[in-house]
């Protein structure tokens, strides 16, 4: 297809040349490939997690796909701890100067009947799938409105509009998830105009964990016949919404979340 009537501008829209972007939870899974992407179209991109081993492998996978010059460091960080997320930001900004794009995509689920749900667990997940995104939110979206520009991108899930049936033992993580859908749209309003604030909610992703977790057979017989896409989600099929959110070809997307579910929603 020729491009040449297409303006400069727009051919761009997608890259994030100069800019540099913060992923927490970007040692694996989601946030590693999302990760990817960002690098991929020329953002510099600093991940954090709790891992380091896990963190060094991770940015040698990240740089092979950075393009433009873009550079990929990491913090060592546990995002449950509010002076470690202020650490992060300080760090980055020691190192590339500024930062203008987060990415939250930290979180786990705990399965237990609701009748008999481990309460502990449940205490567990509130603090890291909502308290330290929300102080994640918090910490940068305090440095993005004082410079006038930012990116805030929250990995929620599709869970957070409908429930597993039968059984599931999700109702803690629906739970998690459906008060993060809250405080994206929460966010948005409240860091509007000079930030915007978009989720991902993604439906079961055959990340590493998850095919360790998922054998083949059952990955296959899992999605029911009428699944429209019929087939399980992978992390790549997650970074399109990622790049789009966190380059300026969002930039009158606000307080939204795009669901990459295959068409699961659309069941409903």
């Amino acid at each position: 297809m020729a491009t040449g009537f297409v303006p400069e501008n727009l051919t761009s829209m997608f890259r994030m040349d100069g800019k540099t972007a913060v992923v927490f939870g970007g040692a694996g899974g989601l946030g590693e490939a999302i990760a990817k992407g960002l690098a991929a179209f020329g953002a510099n991109v600093v991940i954090a997690s709790r891992g380091e081993e896990k963190l060094q492998a991770a940015v040698k996978e990240i740089e092979a796909h950075a393009d433009n010059g873009a550079k990929v460091d990491y913090v060592v960080c546990d995002a449950t701890v509010d002076s470690q997320v202020e650490n992060v930001l300080a760090e980055t900004l020691k190192k590339f100067g500024d930062c203008q794009i987060l990415v939250c995509s930290q979180g786990f689920n705990r399965k237990h009947d609701v009748v008999d749900f481990d309460m502990a667990d449940f205490d567990a997940m509130l603090t890291t799938n909502v308290r330290s995104v929300f102080v994640c939110n918090k910490v940068f979206g305090k440095h993005f409105k004082e410079k006038g520009y930012g990116k805030i991108v929250d990995v929620t899930s599709v869970r957070d509009q409908i429930a597993t049936f039968p059984g599931g033992g999700n109702a803690g993580y629906c739970a998690t998830k459906g008060a993060l859908t809250s405080i994206i749209k929460q966010c948005a309003t409240e860091l509007a105009p000079e930030v915007t604030v978009n989720g991902i909610g993604p439906t079961v992703t055959l990340t590493p964990m998850m095919e360790k977790i998922v054998p083949k057979q059952a990955q296959e017989v899992s999605i029911p016949a009428d699944h429209p896409l019929g087939r399980m989600a992978k992390p790549e099929d997650i970074i399109g919404a990622a790049v789009y959110l966190c380059s300026d070809a969002s930039c009158y997307h606000t307080g939204q979340v795009l669901y990459p579910d295959g068409g699961l929603l659309c069941k409903g």
